[in-house]
């Protein structure tokens, strides 16, 4: 077969795609109607479709298949209500890019500058889900994240692991350390490239800024500056990566939850809940018990200080299985026995 040939055969194949992608789009406008008008998210069901045909394919690498659907998806979803998607921003910061990623370029993606205004957004209704950074593999637990899933009414439907690569920034014109007089960056950010700062950029000036994307924009006017953030913060701002790769460790992975407002979902492979315990001996040994004698594996424990209560603490846990499971309903109502508090934040899987 010659290349016009060839070429004819894609062209016909390409035809046939449109062809079905026209027909899925109407069976979505039909399940739009079903509901009543209004967008109805079960992240559980997106991640089983994508799950289902990247097993399906032959030739194609799955992970493309999974960036094609979820476009697919994302597109399927707008015809019937355009999701709003709150992140982290502005645009260029690593929740943009989580956001970006997993809920594709139909959806209408919202930047905060802070967290809390992320929670704000989900609960008065100004976003149907909102990407927030919940832990750091190499920092931690992200405090403001746990503060807000107290304090709002909402619940965590989806996790994405996210791997951070930080990058030295600069303007253009810039060919030497020499020519740098101040660092930007948020305060993780610095902490993750501690090792490299101290070896390079230890008589620099330290300017803290409330993201990495926020960095890199004070780069535009500050041609003596440079920042520590993403590839695509430096791309979308037209800057020059100056060294890429300067985390001290390559086992930087940020754990970002989505959350969506009203209660938890039953589905997923995930549980994660808040409690307190009275502060006595042997009180969290007897809630840690009760997943242990189910064979329940616990992933996960985090104490945060109950504010006017000093040394008392709000425990963050997660746990693998969901409330449709016997054994974690179970051991779900002998918790609520040994706890002063508990509630249930959501039962969720990590999104393709």
């Amino acid at each position: 077969m010659g290349i016009e040939e060839i070429r004819k055969e894609i062209d016909r194949i390409d035809e046939e795609i449109v062809r079905l992608l026209n027909e899925r789009v109407a069976a979505c406008k039909k399940a739009g109607v079903a509901k009543g008008g209004i967008a109805i998210l079960d992240l559980d069901r997106e991640r089983r479709v994508l799950e289902r045909v990247a097993s399906k394919s032959e030739e194609a690498p799955s992970e493309g298949i999974r960036a094609v659907y979820r476009e697919v998806i994302s597109m399927c979803r707008r015809v019937q209500r355009p999701v709003t998607v709150a992140f982290l921003g502005p645009e260029g910061s690593f929740s943009h890019e989580v956001a970006s990623k997993h809920f594709g370029s139909s959806s209408r993606l919202l930047p905060s500058r802070r967290i809390r205004n992320i929670f704000t957004e989900v609960d008065l209704g100004g976003a149907d889900l909102g990407v927030v950074p919940f832990e750091n593999s190499l920092e931690g637990a992200v405090n403001d994240t746990l503060d807000c899933l107290v304090e709002y009414p909402v619940s965590i439907v989806g996790e994405a692991l996210f791997r951070i690569n930080q990058n030295l920034i600069v303007d253009p014109e810039v060919t030497s350390l020499s020519q740098i007089e101040r660092v930007y960056s948020h305060p993780q950010a610095l902490a993750q490239c501690d090792g490299y700062i101290t070896k390079h950029l230890n008589d620099k000036e330290i300017i803290v800024t409330e993201s990495t994307a926020r960095a890199v924009e004070h780069i535009l006017r500050d041609q003596r500056g440079a920042a520590i953030g993403s590839k695509v913060a430096a791309e979308l701002n037209e800057l020059k990566i100056f060294e890429a790769g300067i985390e001290d460790s390559p086992n930087n992975y940020t754990r970002f939850v989505v959350i969506k407002k009203g209660g938890s979902a039953e589905g997923g492979k995930k549980t994660s809940l808040i409690l307190s315990i009275d502060h006595v001996p042997g009180s969290l040994a007897a809630v840690l018990n009760c997943f242990a004698k189910h064979g329940i594996n616990v992933t996960m424990i985090l104490s945060r200080p109950l504010y006017m209560r000093p040394w008392e603490y709000l425990f963050f846990i997660d746990f693998e299985g969901n409330l449709g499971d016997e054994k974690c309903r179970t051991a779900i109502e002998e918790l609520r026995k040994k706890t002063r508090f508990l509630r249930i934040l959501g039962s969720y899987s990590e999104l393709q």
